[in-house]
C-alpha cells in the first residue's frame, strides 16, 4: 500500500499557474489546492535541476553537496569540471533513508540520478536527465523493457533547444504531448504495479515547454510577436491543462490508497529578456585574457554561436542535417576552462551556464576579487544607464565543507531577467536585447511551488518553505528521523493535529541512519555535456 506520493513539476511557478487557475483551465492542481496547503517553494542558488533536484532530496545546501551546476569541481585547486552523478545522491537521500529502514521506494525520471543503483528489495529506481537512452537506466536492470512495453519505447527527454525545432514550435509542442503521455502511462504502471510505500515521479516536460514557449505566453516578452500563430502563443496553457490531467490520474491513484500527495518544483520560472556576455565582458576590462590559437580556430569559436543562428533554419527544414551541426559544435564546444591564458588572467568564466553568473577566480590577490566585484557592481549599458546587478561571495550563499569548490563570485542580473552567457558575443557589446537563443527565451527563478493534500493534510493558506524542508518533511511524515546533516526544517504545520501528537522530530545521524557502503559509479561528463548543449544549459 503506498503511504505517499511526490510528483516533481519541473521549473512550475505560480507567475504561470495562477492565471491558469483563475480561470478554470486547472481542475485537478485546484482541487488538491483546496483540500490541502499551497505556497512558495525557494530553490537553491542558483536556481538551477542538478543543484536543486539534489538538494531536495538530500535537504543539503550546495556548500554541503558541493554541486553548484551540472558541471563541478572535486578539488578547489583544480579547473577540471565532472558531470553530477548518482554517487552525490547515494547514501544521502531521504529514499536512502527509507530503503535502509525497511520502507519500499520508487524513484522515477529523477534528474541527474545517473547511474541508478538498489534501493532495497522491493524499491526501484528511474533515471532521469543526464542519462542515455538506453537499457543501463534502471533498477532493476529488467524494469527498462516493462516501461518500454507500457509506453511503446521509453525516452529521457526532448531536447528544445535543438536546430530541428528552430521555426518548429508546433513540432516541438506535439513532441513534448507525446513525452508526457509517455511519462503518465510510465508512472501509472509504476504505481499500480509496483506499490512502493512511497513514490517520487518527475515530470521535465513543463521545465522544457516554458524555456521555449514563453516569448509565444508572455506579450510583454523581448521577442514577442502578437501575430505569431494563436495555436503557438496557446501551446504554454495547452501543455499545462495536460499535465493537470496527469496531477488529477496521479491523485486518483493517492485517493484510492489513502495516501498523502505532494506536488514540487525545483525552481521557478520567468522571462528572460536580456543576455549578458561575461567573459566579453571581463576581457574588456582586461581580467579575462584569452590563449593564443590559430586563427581558424580562433574564428570558429566565435563566430560559432552566429554560424549556427544562420544553420539552425537550415536543419530545421533538413533535419537529417541535424547530427553534422551538432558534432561541429561538439568539436568546438571543448572544456568549461578552454580558450584562457592561465598566467595573465585574473578571472573566467566557464562555458556552462546561462542563469546567473560564476566566476572562478585566478589570482588569490583578495584585492583581485574585490575590484572584479567593484567593477561587477558598477557595470552601466550602452546608455550609461546602470543594471542591476546583485554579487554575492560563496559564504554569504552557502555553508559547508564543500563551499569551498563554489565559483568564488556569484552573481545575478537583473533578478534572473538578464541572461548571464560566458560564450563569446559576435559584435562588440557585452549586454544585448532578447535571450541567449530563441530557445532560452524563459528562464529560471527562485520561487518554486509546493502544494500538499491528502488524509494527514490540514486544510490551510500554507507558508513559504524552502526546498531543504523537503526531505526532512517527508521522513518526519513517515515516522522516520532525520538526519542531522539535513538543513530543512520538517514541515509539521502541514500536517493535521492528530498526525503531529502520533510523532515527534528526532534527529540522528545519517551514517547510523543508512550505514556506509556507496557503490562505485562512473560519470561519462563528455556525453552529459551532449545533454546539456541539447537541452541550451551549455
Amino acid at each position: 500500500m503506498t503511504d505517499t506520493i511526490i510528483l516533481g513539476l519541473d521549473g512550475a511557478t505560480w507567475d504561470v499557474l495562477d492565471p491558469l487557475l483563475e480561470d478554470g483551465h486547472l481542475p485537478e492542481l485546484q482541487a488538491r489546492i483546496d483540500e490541502g496547503q499551497a505556497n512558495t517553494l525557494e530553490s537553491t542558488f542558483p536556481p538551477i535541476t542538478a543543484p536543486a533536484w539534489l538538494s531536495m532530496a538530500t535537504g543539503q545546501n550546495p556548500g554541503k553537496t558541493g554541486v553548484f551546476y551540472f558541471l563541478n569541481r572535486d578539488d578547489p585547486d583544480s579547473f577540471e569540471f565532472e558531470s553530477l552523478g548518482s554517487d552525490s545522491f547515494q547514501g544521502e537521500s531521504f529514499w536512502d533513508v527509507l530503503a535502509a529502514r525497511g520502507h519500499s521506494v520508487g524513484v522515477f525520471n529523477f534528474p541527474m540520478l545517473y547511474p541508478p543503483y538498489e534501493l532495497g528489495e522491493n524499491g526501484f529506481m528511474v533515471s532521469g536527465l543526464g542519462s542515455p537512452s538506453d537499457d543501463t537506466i534502471t533498477k532493476p536492470d529488467d524494469l527498462k523493457h516493462e516501461l518500454d512495453e507500457v509506453t511503446g519505447d521509453y525516452e529521457v527527454k526532448v531536447p528544445y533547444a535543438d536546430p530541428k525545432y528552430q521555426n518548429r514550435p508546433g513540432q516541438l509542442a506535439s513532441d513534448l504531448h507525446e513525452m508526457l503521455e509517455k511519462r503518465e502511462a510510465a508512472m501509472t504502471y509504476l504505481l499500480e504495479e509496483k506499490r512502493p510505500d512511497v513514490f517520487f515521479g518527475v515530470v521535465s516536460v513543463t521545465d522544457w515547454a516554458q524555456h521555449y514557449f514563453w516569448r509565444y505566453h508572455d506579450p510583454e516578452h523581448a521577442l514577442y510577436d502578437p501575430n505569431a500563430d494563436e495555436t503557438h502563443q496557446n501551446a504554454l496553457t495547452r501543455l499545462w491543462k495536460r499535465v493537470d490531467e496527469t496531477v488529477g490520474r496521479v491523485a486518483e491513484f493517492a485517493d484510492r490508497e489513502d495516501a498523502n500527495l505532494l506536488l514540487v518544483s525545483d525552481h521557478g520560472f520567468g522571462p528572460v529578456n536580456r543576455t549578458f556576455y561575461s567573459n566579453d565582458w571581463l576581457e574588456s576590462h582586461g581580467l579575462r585574457v584569452p590563449a593564443e590559437t590559430s586563427t581558424v580556430q580562433s574564428l570558429r569559436t566565435r563566430y560559432f554561436p552566429h554560424l549556427r543562428r544562420i544553420a539552425e533554419p537550415i536543419v530545421s527544414a533538413i533535419p537529417q542535417l541535424n547530427d553534422l551541426a551538432k558534432s561541429v559544435g561538439k568539436s568546438i564546444r571543448g572544456s568549461p576552462g578552454d580558450d584562457i591564458d592561465w598566467e595573465r588572467s585574473v578571472v573566467f568564466a566557464p562555458r556552462q551556464n546561462l542563469t546567473c553568473g560564476m566566476l572562478y577566480m585566478l589570482s588569490e590577490d583578495p584585492a583581485d576579487t574585490a575590484a572584479v566585484i567593484d567593477a561587477l557592481e558598477n557595470i552601466t549599458d550602452s546608455n550609461d544607464d546602470p543594471i542591476e546587478i546583485d554579487v554575492f561571495q560563496p559564504e554569504e550563499r552557502y555553508e559547508g565543507p564543500k563551499t569551498d569548490l563554489a565559483p568564488d563570485i556569484l552573481f545575478t542580473v537583473e533578478d534572473f531577467a538578464c541572461a548571464v552567457d560566458p560564450r563569446p558575443n559576435t559584435n562588440d557589446a557585452y549586454i544585448v536585447d532578447g535571450p541567449p537563443s530563441a530557445a532560452r527565451s524563459g528562464g529560471h527563478r527562485m520561487e518554486g511551488i509546493y502544494v500538499a493534500s491528502g488524509p494527514a493534510i490540514e486544510p490551510a493558506e500554507g507558508e513559504q518553505a524552502s526546498i531543504f524542508d523537503i526531505a526532512p518533511t517527508l521522513l518526519y511524515a513517515l515516522g522516520e528521523p532525520i538526519p542531522d546533516v539535513m538543513d530543512g526544517e520538517s514541515l509539521t504545520n502541514l500536517f493535521t493535529t492528530e498526525f503531529q501528537a502520533e510523532r515527534s522530530v528526532e534527529r540522528q545521524s545519517l551514517a547510523t541512519l543508512v550505514g556506509s557502503g556507496k557503490s562505485e559509479t562512473e560519470r561519462d561528463t563528455e556525453a552529459v555535456q551532449d545533454q546539456l548543449e541539447d537541452l541550451g544549459y551549455i
